[in-house]
């Protein structure tokens, strides 16, 4: 399991990544074995699910993600009352960004990935977070910025308060034969796509985001070291493009406050 962060002497946020232990996060028909149906596999999505809340302690059925069709950091607040109203989880949200605080214990925000990292952000004071899927597209429309732009536009946090997580995503070994068309944003990838002697683009997405980061004043970035594309453990859309089969899947990055009782049970460990 990825480390919590710690506040004082209570684990307020746990970290939640799946990689291909509890495998494929989503219901596409081409992550799963060939002539299931629909229903088929949305109940083995389920499964995994309640599989990984098991062993995090969460309920698997409390998951929720945004489904990004605005692209701008709009943000969506989880609150008790909208997880009453959804008792299942997983709704359409158009929002980019979600936004849970410790209300609401046990319920997961987050994202199924495969190369592309999810980026937490964390108020350690006002123990609230916000959550975004940061893929190469969003990065240029600078979404990594917009996630911790959620925490004050949300709870007014400061950003001496607030700490950020990138999680697990493709490393230096993604690359395009040619210049990509998501980049658009030269400021971003002036340092971050490099072409070799042999004419291929190699993708720095890990220095992207943390530089966005940076640039938006946040001093305290916990970056994952896992490059999905080689990493065995972590499916990759580039990994499987490339004929590695059993990396064809999503990961699931996300996160959640513990209930109380969960905290004294990391607390008496």
């Amino acid at each position: 399991m990825i480390k919590n962060l710690r506040l004082g002497n209570l684990f307020e946020l746990q970290l939640v990544e799946s990689g291909k232990l509890y495998g494929n996060m989503n219901t596409a028909k081409a992550m799963f074995e060939e002539g299931l149906s629909f229903e088929q596999r949305e109940k083995k999505f389920l499964e995994n699910r309640l599989a990984l809340g098991r062993d995090y302690g969460f309920d698997g059925h409390k998951f929720f993600l945004a489904s990004q069709v605005d692209k701008r950091g709009t943000w969506f607040e989880i609150d008790n009352d909208y997880v009453m109203e959804n008792p299942n989880g997983w709704t359409d949200i158009n929002q980019d960004i979600l936004v849970i605080n410790d209300k609401t214990p046990g319920v997961v925000i987050g994202h199924p990935v495969a190369d592309c990292p999810v980026v937490i952000a964390y108020d350690k004071r006002k123990k609230v977070a916000a959550i975004g899927h940061c893929s190469a597209e969003l990065v240029d429309k600078k979404m990594p910025m917009l996630v911790v732009d959620a925490l004050y536009n949300s709870y007014r946090s400061s950003d001496e308060d607030i700490t950020t997580y990138v999680s697990a995503c493709a490393g230096l070994s993604w690359t395009y034969d040619k210049y990509p068309k998501w980049a658009k944003d030269e400021k971003i990838w002036n340092d971050t796509i490099v072409q070799d002697e042999n004419g291929i683009f190699h993708i720095d997405l890990k220095s992207a985001v943390f530089k966005q980061l940076q640039e938006r004043n946040v001093d305290d970035i916990i970056m994952s070291e896992i490059d999905t594309i080689v990493h065995p453990d972590f499916y990759s859309n580039s990994a499987a493009y490339n004929g590695q089969k059993d990396k064809l899947g999503r990961n699931f990055a996300g996160c959640f406050f513990r209930n109380s009782v969960e905290k004294e049970k990391v607390m008496i460990k």
